[in-house]
């Protein structure tokens, strides 16, 4: 028994060297490296709330705005209210002034004699001349009214503006919407839109032009009840 007993303990004596001896020649396994390093972790884009500027290109406006087009009516439309003595006869005031006289003007000797040394064969049927001597001469065909003729000269269009639009609602005694529907109320500051478009040194016969002196020479109004009452006195004398 002994002797088995010592064979045992030999036997796990051995066992224990060649487990020690296979233990030293195994090759240890190399450290897995840690990578420390930072890695580059690939976001998704930073969406930009922020409000971005946007440069905005105008839109071109291809829409031409419509200015409207009066047409002219002629003095002896005006007539009818103008030259009753409520209104003060402005029809036969201006009836006396050059304004209304300006076409036949183009006939006389003097203005023939200015023709001539322009060049100009008839004076009243050069353009040249009538664009300033006729109210609405220039104007298209379609705006021009059967009553409005040559032999009125400078009417009151010419001033006032064309009537066309106007004439109803000036009749209304609507004065904003007589205005509004072209009612031109001359004064010194539309003095060059006005006057000074053909009373300028592209005339002929030009002369210095001023406008309280020429206002006067054309100068018509409404007269007032204190006005017309003076008149009625006057006549009863």
């Amino acid at each position: 028994m002994k002797k088995f007993a010592w064979i045992l303990v030999l036997v796990f004596i051995a066992s224990l060297i060649i487990w020690g001896f296979a233990l030293s020649q195994e090759k240890p396994k190399a450290p897995v490296a840690v990578d420390t390093a930072k890695k580059e972790v690939i976001q998704p884009a930073k969406v930009d709330t922020a409000k971005k500027e946007v440069t905005k290109t105008a839109k071109a406006d291809t829409t031409k705005k419509v200015v409207k087009e009066h047409a002219y009516v002629g003095a002896s439309k005006c007539k009818v209210c103008h030259n009753m003595p409520a209104w003060g006869k402005i029809y036969d005031k201006w009836s006396a002034t050059k304004h209304a006289t300006a076409y036949a003007t183009l006939a006389n000797e003097q203005s023939k004699g200015i023709a001539k040394g322009l060049k100009i064969e008839d004076a009243q049927k050069s353009a040249k001349c009538l664009v300033c001597h006729v109210t609405g001469y220039d104007a298209p065909a379609k705006l021009k009214g059967e009553k409005l003729t040559l032999e009125e000269g400078v009417s009151c269009e010419a001033c006032h503006g064309p009537a066309g639009d106007y004439l109803t609602s000036h009749i209304k005694k609507d004065k904003a919407l007589a205005k509004a529907d072209g009612l031109i109320l001359p004064t010194e500051a539309l003095s060059k839109q006005l006057c000074e478009k053909c009373h300028n040194k592209q005339s002929p016969t030009f002369k210095e032009f001023k406008y309280k002196e020429a206002v006067k020479l054309v100068e018509h109004h409404k007269p007032t009840q204190e006005e017309l009452k003076k008149q009625e006195e006057a006549k009863g004398k």
